[in-house]
């Protein structure tokens, strides 16, 4: 019995023995998977993930290795390396240098922000020009939009004190400004009146005719201690109402030199040009609205624009005198209306042109000084005028194209015709007579149009 349990004993020690190395064998080497070092296992799916190219994920992994080595990268990662496979080269420490540009993403292309389109500038209240800030000189440009009216006409007083002549030409300068002497001859003045009268019996009924006579600046913005003592100072006003009672009560007369010497202190004229300024237009036309009873359209409605560096006729005369630097801006309006301007020069021939040039002068105002010109504006149903008139005319002419279905622009100086026969042709509505102050006493600039009136 002793026997049997030893031998018991024996196979049991035997069998467990023979149990070991089998034991041993289940469990598995840390390193078998994919035969790879651990770091290396960790930054091969960091590299799959920043270069962003696989399309899409496999539905199922692939149960075998590649029989042979691929020639470009694979784009998914296989659950067990492939035998003959040799180890990839370890990834870089450093954050790789091909990632993605922001650009790489599209913009989308469903609700893109357009690009702003040019807002048409209203017809409202245009958009304030800056201030003009003061030049090496000191100058500061007066306002040249409209201010409100004073009670009384304002005092201008020169900074000098002195004024001065250039020679042989009937100009002088006070400080930075210069000016043409103006005179008055009673007896032209009555020739030029009885022209007016001439056209207004000759239209009676028909055509209403106005005389607008405009001052030059010598009567509205030289300074008052200068006109107490430069000789031959002429009253401007006194003398335009001088004019106007010559004229019969068949002329309407549209008095408009006060209307200026009421905003004298603003940019009515130009300092180096004998000219007028829009902002001075405006006033004169404000004027003939008032004479006819119709409303005028604000300055401040009306679209602006500004050209700099303006030297006029005073600044050539004078010899480019540097003492009324500095330049000047020239300020324009557009009519509120669509209106068509045709220039006719002496031969008949027509050219359409804009109503405001793009010229740094005067002359941007009604393509400048031409025989005829001629305005359609049909926005307005009716409503012809004609203008007889010189230089200073042309500044109206934009701010007037909105009250007339037709205007005929006619420079006395160059036009060969009669007005009383256009008048009739057209059915002109209204006649106005739009000279400055010089010409009521230059004979010679009253013979010139007399040859169409009469």
């Amino acid at each position: 019995m002793k026997l049997y349990l030893l031998r018991r004993t024996v196979c049991a020690a035997l069998c467990a023995l023979m149990l070991i190395p089998t034991a041993f064998a289940c469990v598995p080497h840390p390193y078998n998977e994919a035969s790879l070092d651990p770091t290396e296992a960790v930054t091969e799916a960091p590299t799959e993930a920043v270069t962003g190219e696989p399309t899409e994920v496999p539905t199922e992994e692939p149960t075998e290795a590649p029989t042979e080595a691929p020639t470009e990268v694979p784009t998914e990662e296989p659950t067990a390396a492939p035998t003959d496979t040799p180890r990839p080269t370890p990834a870089p420490t450093a954050a790789p240098t091909d990632t993605p540009a922001p650009t790489r993403t599209p913009k989308p292309t469903a609700t893109p922000t357009p690009k702003p389109t040019k807002t048409p500038k209203p017809t409202g209240t245009p958009k304030p020009t800056a201030t003009p800030k003061p030049t090496s000189s000191g100058y500061v440009e007066p306002p040249h939009h409209p201010q409100p009216e004073h009670d009384s006409v304002p005092r201008l007083t020169s900074k000098s004190g002195r004024y001065s002549f250039y020679s042989d030409v009937n100009l002088f300068k006070v400080d930075n400004c210069a000016y043409e002497q103006s005179f008055y001859v009673d007896s032209a003045a009555r020739k030029y009146a009885e022209l007016i009268n001439c056209a207004a019996d000759a239209l009676a009924g028909k055509t209403r005719v106005y005389s607008l006579i405009i001052p030059t600046k010598f009567g509205v913005i030289l300074p008052d201690d200068i006109a107490a003592k430069i000789p031959g100072y002429v009253d401007t006003e006194s003398k335009i109402q001088t004019a106007f009672s010559y004229m019969n009560s068949k002329v309407k007369k549209v008095a408009c030199c006060h209307d200026l010497r009421l905003h004298r202190d603003e940019f009515v004229y130009f300092r180096t040009d004998h000219h007028w300024t829009a902002l001075g237009a405006y006033y004169a036309y404000r004027a003939f609205c008032r004479a006819k009873g119709i409303s005028h359209i604000k300055l401040t409605d009306r679209r602006e624009v500004r050209f700099s560096g303006f030297l006029g006729s005073a600044w050539s005369i004078s010899g480019k005198d540097h003492d009324l630097l500095p330049k000047e801006n020239v300020y324009a309006y557009y009519p509120r209306g669509d209106v068509e301007m045709v220039v006719y020069d002496e031969n008949g021939n027509g050219r359409v042109k804009p109503v405001i040039s793009n010229v740094a002068g005067y002359m941007c105002f009604a393509g400048g000084d031409n025989p005829l010109t001629v305005f359609t504006n049909d926005s307005v149903s009716s409503g012809t005028l004609i203008i007889i008139k010189e230089s200073f005319g042309n500044a109206l002419l934009p701010l007037l194209a909105d009250h007339y279905h037709k205007i005929y622009e006619i420079d006395y100086r160059y036009w060969k015709g009669n007005v009383i026969d256009l008048a009739n042709e057209v059915g002109a509505t209204d006649l106005v007579f739009a000279n400055n102050f010089a010409i009521i006493s230059s004979n010679s600039k009253i013979g010139q149009i007399a040859k169409i009136v009469k």
